[in-house]
């Protein structure tokens, strides 16, 4: 890991100490409500292990939060421009044919972006809600989404879906080449 990869990896690890710490949580109580042990989220906190993209779902739903409560802040301004240096590298799951995903927080009506390429080997099949309105834009290969009641449907290069909050889906890759998504997840939305 290069020393900036810790630090980011440590910034991540120091955000969900304290949004625990907010929360008035303890780090047993959770570990117990995100479904991992308490030793791994201790090692998470002090920067010493990296969690995959489905667990830091899981913390931020324990949490009551967004994954990207975890990111650096987005700085002020109508235009945000997130170098790929500052993106964050995280795995989809914990299985060892697992895509990595480059996550970076936005600052208007698009709160995250997942950036996302996908083997034909590799497992991305869990089912997976977002609490926000959300786009997936296939910009190579193709993928297949499936959404709890509704029509599974096929996307291909160009092709854009767009979901409201709450829709429950799963992807499964499709065909030989990889597949190369970005998701954009909406900006959490100002209680009326």
């Amino acid at each position: 890991m290069t020393p900036e990869e810790h630090d980011r990896v440590a910034r991540v690890g120091r955000a969900v100490r304290i949004a625990r710490r907010q929360a008035g949580l303890s780090a047993r109580t959770l570990a117990t409500r995100a479904g991992i042990s308490q030793a791994f989220l201790s090692q998470v906190e002090r920067g010493l292990n990296v969690p995959s993209l489905a667990t830091l779902y899981k913390i931020a739903d324990a949490l009551e939060c967004s994954p990207s409560h975890f990111l650096d802040a987005a700085p002020e301004g109508d235009v945000l421009v997130v170098r790929a240096e500052r993106r964050v590298a995280q795995a989809v799951t914990g299985a060892p044919a697992t895509p990595t995903t480059w996550m970076a927080q936005g600052n208007g009506a698009i709160g995250e972006v997942y950036q996302y390429v996908i083997a034909p080997e590799d497992d991305v099949s869990g089912w997976f809600r977002r609490s926000d309105d959300l786009v997936v834009v296939i910009t190579d290969g193709c993928l297949e989404v499936r959404m709890r009641d509704r029509e599974s449907v096929v996307l291909e290069e160009g092709d854009c879906l767009f979901a409201v909050a709450g829709t429950e889906m799963q992807w499964e890759h499709r065909g030989v080449e990889r597949a190369r998504v970005v998701l954009c997840v909406g900006a959490p939305r100002e209680p009326s």
